[in-house]
Formats: structure tokens, sequence, C-alpha cells
């Protein structure tokens, strides 16, 4: 555990679940990317709407239902290409040890959703399951824009398997079908709309109104 001084001028603990030493080939892996609040204020970071994230609750929920989870609390201001090639050499791990590509999750909330779209570009494998939570963004926003850019230089490089779960309250979500519906045919999307009415605050904690539903989709047969 190390602490880290933010630009804000406070100490955050870094944290992380890493890669196993030990890859069970019978196991489900999750790999968590949380918003851009933690690389901010840290795992338990406060926003003045949404309240405080907290971190180590979801991937504790995670793991209670029986994943091994990948996940660790990113650095301020990290970018999103050079996160999603660390991202990719350790599914590549995952795989060369013989691990079917549908026990492989990437689960990415807000900033952690744009990292999992880029990995999904760089696997070449349409079984690997990726969960964009509040993922795409509302109309007017610049991280609209960022996210457009992510998808328009490499739509047709996109594979897997991709939920997009968000509360229909979210000011800051959209629907991902506008900017991805020029994906490859074989790319298999689903949308999922709760109403909630936490909008993008409903991802800050672990609550079964997603923590459920997300499961069932990661476990379904493809």
């Amino acid at each position: 555990m190390v602490c880290q001084l933010m630009g804000s001028g406070f100490c955050t603990e870094k944290f992380s679940y890493n890669l196993p030493s030990v890859i069970n080939p019978s196991a489900r892996y999750v790999f968590f990317l949380h918003g851009k609040i933690v690389e901010k204020r840290g795992p338990n970071g406060r926003h003045r709407c949404f309240g405080i994230y907290d971190y180590h609750g979801i991937v504790k929920s995670f793991r209670n239902q029986g994943f091994v989870v990948i996940s660790e609390v990113r650095p301020q201001g990290t970018k999103l290409s050079k996160y999603a090639g660390k991202i990719e050499r350790q599914i590549k791990t995952l795989l060369s040890y013989g691990l079917p590509p549908e026990q492989i999750t990437v689960v990415g909330f807000s900033k952690g959703s744009a990292i999992a779209l880029l990995v999904s570009t760089r696997l070449k494998d349409l079984g690997i399951n990726f969960v964009l939570m509040s993922g795409c963004t509302h109309n007017g926003t610049h991280v609209l824009d960022r996210y457009r850019k992510i998808v328009d230089q490499s739509v047709h490089s996109m594979n897997g398997r991709f939920l997009h779960i968000y509360d229909v309250s979210d000011q800051k979500c959209d629907v991902c079908r506008k900017i991805l519906k020029n994906v490859s045919s074989e790319v298999k999307f689903e949308e999922m709309k709760l109403k909630n009415g936490l909008g993008h605050g409903l991802f800050y904690r672990p609550r079964k109104d997603w923590i459920e539903p997300v499961t069932e989709w990661i476990i379904q047969e493809h």
C-alpha cells in the first residue's frame, strides 16, 4: 500500500488486485475499470452530486459473485490508450494459459468504459465480454467527442460481446447504439436501461440494482 500525493494536495492510497500468479482455467475473470473520480480523489472519492465512491465495495461484490477480480486504482491523468495496452497484455496472458475467452469480462464505468472500448479494438476474439456502465455520454459534452474519436478510428476493429447498462436519468449518458452503429455485424451488443433515479451515481456503490443483472449477463450462455 503506497501513499501518492494527488494534484489537489491530499494523499491517497494505491491499491491493486493483481493478476493471480496461478491461473485457474475454470474460473471467471473480471477486469474492473473504475471511473475518473477515483483517479482524482482516491478509492473513496466524494462527488458533490453522487456522494462517496465505494471502489473496494464494488470489487468485493464481484468477488462475492465468484469472479476473480483484477483491478487497481489508476494514477491521476491515466492515458486511455496506454492503459488499454496494459489490460490487453493481461488478457493475452490469461488466454495463453488456455482460458476460454467467454470466461473473461472487462467491466468499465465512465472513463473505465472508454478504456474497455479501446481494449476491444486490440483483441481479435469475439468471445470476450465487455460491460460498459454509463459508458456513452450525452450529446453536447466534450466526452462524447472523445468517444466518437475512439469509435471513428477503431469501429471496424472492435470485437467481443457488449452490454451497455445505464440509468435513464443519467444526464451524462446516451444510447451507445447511436455511436456504435457501424461495428461489425459479428459483434453482439445489448443495452439495459435501469430506472433507479440515481443517474451516474448509481454505479458509485455496489447496488444489487446493477450488480445482479451484470452478473447474470456475464455468466449466461453465449
